[in-house]
């Protein structure tokens, strides 16, 4: 009876996790933490390798498309893994900075947001969080 719990405690707690990363998925807005201007939108997506990928597909400039920016198509979240309904073990790429960090992503159900944590560390101890806002098609 009690392996017959567990598995099903396996299941159900696995089927949430993979329903967290499916939300996370997707277009997401990048906002500046001083100013809360958007400045990018970032497609959150999954490579044939089956790892996590961030790539920007428009700039903003005050407020308006730069659609000749040369980030444009740069990737900047790579190699994230699925790992307790959050993606992590990647880095994120700070375009204005050129420095690299390490990245964890969580979904933030409440108000439907992702939270990015950059940090110089892979515990994330010394960094910074960043809430970025799905974009509404």
């Amino acid at each position: 009876m009690k392996k017959y719990f567990l598995l099903l405690v396996l299941v159900f707690s696995s089927m949430f996790a993979s329903a967290q990363i499916d939300k996370i998925l997707g277009e997401w807005y990048t906002v500046d933490d001083e100013t809360g201007a958007v400045k990018a939108l970032v497609n959150i997506y999954q490579g044939d390798n089956g790892l996590y990928y961030g790539q920007i597909i428009k700039v903003f400039k005050n407020g308006v498309e730069n659609p000749d920016s040369d980030r444009k198509g740069m990737v900047i979240v790579k190699d994230m893994r699925a790992e307790d309904g959050m993606l992590m073990g990647g880095t994120i790429y700070e375009p204005e900075s050129g420095k690299t960090y390490y990245a964890k992503i969580s979904y933030n159900k409440e108000d439907n947001t992702i939270t990015l944590r950059g940090s110089l560390d892979k515990r994330g101890w010394v960094g910074r969080s960043q809430t970025w806002i799905k974009e509404k098609k």
